[in-house]
Parts: C-alpha cells; sequence; structure tokens
C-alpha cells in the first residue's frame, strides 16, 4: 500500500538496510580427543602404531596352509602378522605369515623353549581379547620386524647363550 500524502514519515520509519554476513570462519575441533587431521593422529611409545586393514591380514593367513588345523594357532600367526605389517607401517604380506611361523617355531628344528613358548602361546589364545595379543606381547617389537632368516638367527643365538 502506498504511503498516505497527510501522515509525515521520518528516517526511523525507513526500512533499516540489511548488513551481509561476514565470510565464514574456518571451523576447527575444539574439544580434546576429536582428531582433525591425520597428523593428529598420536603414534609411537604406548600408542603403538595403527597397522593398515586388519582384515587384509586376516585374508593372507587364510591363504597359507598353516602346519596344524588349530584355530589358536591361526589366531596367534594373525596377531602375529598384524603386528609385523603395523610395525612397517603397510599392509600385510606372505613374508610376515612366514616370519609368524618362524616366531611360533615352525620351519626348522625347533629348541624346546621355543616349542614351550608357542604352547603357552596357543593356551592363551582363548583367552586374549585381541588375536594373539600374548604372542605379540612376549616377542620383542625389532624381533617381529626383523626378516625370516634375522629372526631365525637370533632365535638360534639365544638359544646358545
Amino acid at each position: 500500500m502506498a504511503q498516505q500524502p497527510n501522515v509525515e514519515t521520518t528516517e526511523a520509519n525507513e526500512p533499516l538496510a540489511k548488513l551481509e554476513s561476514g565470510p565464514p570462519v574456518k571451523w576447527r575441533a575444539g574439544k580434546p580427543g576429536i582428531l582433525s587431521d591425520p597428523a593428529d593422529v598420536p603414534s609411537g611409545g604406548r600408542f603403538g602404531s595403527a597397522g593398515p586393514d586388519h582384515g587384509w591380514a586376516m585374508k593372507v593367513v587364510a591363504q597359507v596352509e598353516l602346519p596344524s588345523t588349530d584355530p589358536a594357532l591361526r589366531s596367534v600367526v594373525l596377531g602375529l602378522v598384524q603386528a609385523r605389517a603395523a610395525a612397517h607401517g603397510r599392509g600385510a604380506v606372505p613374508e610376515d605369515v612366514d616370519a609368524a611361523l618362524v616366531l611360533c617355531g615352525y620351519g626348522e628344528d625347533a629348541s624346546p623353549t621355543i616349542v614351550e613358548r608357542r604352547e603357552r602361546w596357543l593356551l592363551a589364545a582363548a583367552h586374549d581379547r585381541r588375536p594373539g595379543a600374548s604372542a605379540v606381547a612376549d616377542v620383542d617389537r625389532d624381533l617381529i620386524a626383523a626378516k625370516p632368516e634375522q629372526i631365525r638367527y637370533a632365535l638360534r643365538l639365544s638359544e646358545k647363550v
């Protein structure tokens, strides 16, 4: 409706100019514990290293014929394979299975100490929260990351001492 001619209008009666909003501000997580960048992921020390895709490790272990059909052995080998792959920062490969079997004492004449350790791991596998957690905790991280030949050599040296 148009303005009546007999009513005076002032500036206060005029519509206000609408202000435009400013540029958006970059949002960042303000709470502790919310990770917004891959660089924020803690690693090392007690945090360890997150290994990529442990489902792939299960597939690699399933493709290898293990020396025993015991499900506990599969669990122990899977845990060692996952730990070795994580130590190298990559997915699991068949060499990880070979290294896990050497750590379990398969492949050559294993000493009674290594066989006893393997039996202890197999008994503990049923109670582990993650596959092979007790075996992974029992083996030195540098030894897990070593090549199978180096593991055999280290195990032979430890038996002679």
